[in-house]
């Protein structure tokens, strides 16, 4: 490609932009219990969750706009599709979609900004792609995108603030990187951007709060962390500080500025503190408690509905599992969500549509599945339908 500027290794603050309309455009559950301190615990009001990364449909699935999440799943040896439309502790209505190919891999977005999830299909044999516009569990239009190298990887973001999401991608084999202003399923701008090294990992992220994705660069290999803040296709790049790379991130908002903040956690020490951002500056960076042992794993939700991140810590050995309720960095109350065994599996979602994160869980050794719905004084898990394990879900 003759545009292509050099890969390099430090941080990727430089964001020269690089343009080819000719390359980039168109183309049951008996054994589980609730904990009794989560049922004394989590005692909150009904409201609709004031953060929108709790509730866009682009972000956790909604493929009816009904403000419930449903459930998307795959299987993983057969390439059957299905969706679950939820409500509270039932499967409202569920049915089967078109079946791709096991090389068919896929996203969650919102492509028509109508708050019902569509789904973004990349082929990672061939390099095709695919949007299917959806209206609950209705294919309503499918259109296919220009072929890429397999090596693109898409992830769902929205460079212009218009609700409607677009697609950044990145060669995981050169580090050469792009992004596609979307119309529902047209590519009305294409552009290159610069080139990062492949040990930098890009996270999407909304570091200024002006409803345009930004993005945060983590190099795996030396520690550094960098943000290109974005306006449509135009970046500025900013260094941040660098942390060891036994710090692993996860991204939330505990304060609630609408602006991203950084979790980190220690896998080797079990340490644990947050980043509470302020446009490109680290505002504050607090510690948090510590939890020895590398099976913890954070996931984040918002348990009181407050819209301030929160965390589900579930560990993947034991499945002794707990909640932090958060307020910016502190931890306001310890709740524990606890699983008969490791082999559960947590995702977070809102099937009940208060504004408060709830629990779905998913057992992989048995095809088991439940979901706790978080209502105050009673958070008793509820047993959901049985599907084998080779079907996965998000």
């Amino acid at each position: 490609m003759s545009d292509q500027i050099s890969t390099f290794s430090s941080a990727p603050i430089s964001t020269d932009k690089y343009t080819s309309k000719s390359q980039l455009e168109t183309e049951a559950y008996s054994s589980y219990r609730s904990s009794s301190d989560a049922n004394s615990q989590l005692d909150f009001p009904n409201l609709q969750n004031p953060n929108p990364v709790f509730t866009s449909a682009a972000i956790i699935s909604d493929f009816n706009g009904d403000g419930k999440n449903d459930k998307f799943w795959r299987n993983s040896q057969t390439g059957e599709n299905a969706i679950w439309l939820m409500d509270g502790t039932n499967v409202a209505s569920a049915d089967f979609v078109k079946t791709m190919g096991t090389e068919w891999d896929v996203k969650i977005g919102d492509f028509n900004g109508d708050d019902k999830t569509d789904l973004l299909w990349f082929n990672k044999a061939t390099g095709e792609n695919q949007i299917w516009l959806m209206d609950g569990t209705a294919v309503v239009s499918e259109a296919s995108l220009a072929t890429l190298s397999p090596d693109w990887t898409p992830v769902i973001a929205d460079f212009n603030g218009d609700r409607k999401t677009d697609i950044f991608w990145r060669n995981t084999t050169t580090g050469e990187n792009a992004a596609w202003l979307m119309d529902s399923t047209q590519v009305t701008t294409p552009s290159f951007l610069q080139t990062v090294d492949t040990n930098w990992t890009a996270n999407i992220v909304d570091l200024n709060s002006d409803g345009k994705t930004d993005i945060f660069w983590r190099n795996k290999a030396t520690g550094e962390n960098a943000v290109w803040t974005m306006d449509g296709t135009n970046a500025t790049g900013a260094s941040l500080p660098t942390l060891g790379t036994e710090w692993e991130a996860t991204l939330g908002d505990f304060d609630l500025n609408y602006q991203t903040d950084i979790l980190w956690r220690n896998t080797a020490t079990g340490e644990n503190k947050v980043w509470l951002m302020n446009g490109t500056t680290v505002a504050a960076d607090a510690a948090l408690p510590t939890l020895a042992g590398s099976s913890w794993k954070p996931l984040i939700g918002d348990f009181d509905g407050n819209g301030k991140t929160d965390i589900l810590w579930y560990n993947q050995e034991t499945g002794k599992n707990q909640i932090w309720i958060m307020d910016g960095s502190n931890v306001l109350t310890t709740v524990a969500a606890d699983a008969p065994s490791g082999a559960w599996v947590p995702s977070i979602s809102d099937t009940n549509g208060d504004g408060r994160t709830d629990i779905f869980w998913r057992n992989y050794e048995t095809g088991e599945n439940a979901v706790v719905v978080v209502t105050g004084t009673d958070s008793t898990p509820t047993a959901l339908p049985t599907l084998g394990k080779e079907w996965y879900t998000f």
